[in-house]
């Protein structure tokens, strides 16, 4: 079976090398893209969110062994601080007493006594002498090569810190970015659920309707009854429509009744 696959395998190769040529490896590349993208954005952005929280809380473990790293070297670089100050006071006291016996020589005095009372020859003085700035030369060396290893630890040490400082500032810097993220993420929410609440313009849209609907059939009465007498033939009859009489009593007092009678004889 797994060699019926592979042969099959093989033989789709062969047939988009036929197909493709040389292209066949681009076609294959975009085709990947493509799915990878349409994988990404199928993903809800919410565990997009929180997956890249997630991220960020494995950066802290690192950041803690940073520092515990520093405070080792710390503790190191002061430890050979003093090694190398102890180092430098051994030193001295070699160089105070090789001095101290080269003095002697200078002297012309025949025998050197120490302080244990002992009286000891030029000759052995000499020799002492010797062997004594052997070592020191030999003690030297050793702590120059340590005061070296101490300013290169030293050196390296600060590097180290600034690396964790802007580990630090970096972690902040992405905890406020994926703060941002989290709140634009809820305005889009808040703004997609206020989309989709859209039952409550409907009905008052609807409702507007039908108001607009009562009130243009109200106008189209209201145009009925001021065309009927025209097209109609009938006279609108008003109850406060007033008789002849009234009409003609309300002229009369309105005028006075010598204003008619003079109309009369003219």
């Amino acid at each position: 079976m797994l060699k019926k696959i592979t042969l099959i395998g093989i033989g789709a190769v062969l047939a988009g090398s036929f197909l493709f040529g040389g292209r066949l490896i681009p076609y294959a590349n975009t085709a990947y893209n493509k799915a990878r993208e349409a994988a990404q954005q199928s993903v809800p952005l919410g565990f997009q969110i929180d997956a890249a929280r997630e991220q960020l809380k494995k950066i802290k473990p690192e950041i803690n062994d940073m520092v515990y790293q520093i405070a080792k070297e710390r503790a190191e670089i002061k430890r050979l601080e003093r090694e190398v100050a102890r180092q430098n006071e051994l030193l001295a006291k070699q160089q105070s007493e090789i001095l101290s016996l080269r003095a002697h020589l200078n002297t012309g005095e025949e025998v050197y006594v120490a302080t244990n009372g002992k009286a000891y020859s030029n000759a052995k003085v000499e020799e002492d002498l010797r062997h004594r700035f052997s070592i020191f030369q030999t003690a030297k060396q050793t702590v120059e090569k340590s005061q070296q290893v101490l300013e290169l630890r030293q050196k390296s040490l600060d590097n180290a810190m600034v690396k964790l400082e802007q580990a630090q500032a970096a972690q902040r810097e992405l905890e406020v970015q994926i703060e941002n993220l989290m709140a634009r993420q809820r305005m889009v929410d808040v703004a997609k659920s206020a989309s989709t609440l859209n039952f409550s313009d409907s009905q008052l849209a609807r409702t507007q309707k039908m108001i607009d609907e009562i009130s243009n059939r109200i106008d189209a009465e209201e145009e009925m009854l001021e065309l009927a007498p025209k097209y109609l033939g009938e006279i609108p009859v008003s109850p406060s429509t007033k008789g002849s009489e009234d009409i003609v009593r309300e002229i009369d007092e309105y005028f006075g009744a010598s204003a008619s009678d003079s109309v009369v004889k003219k």
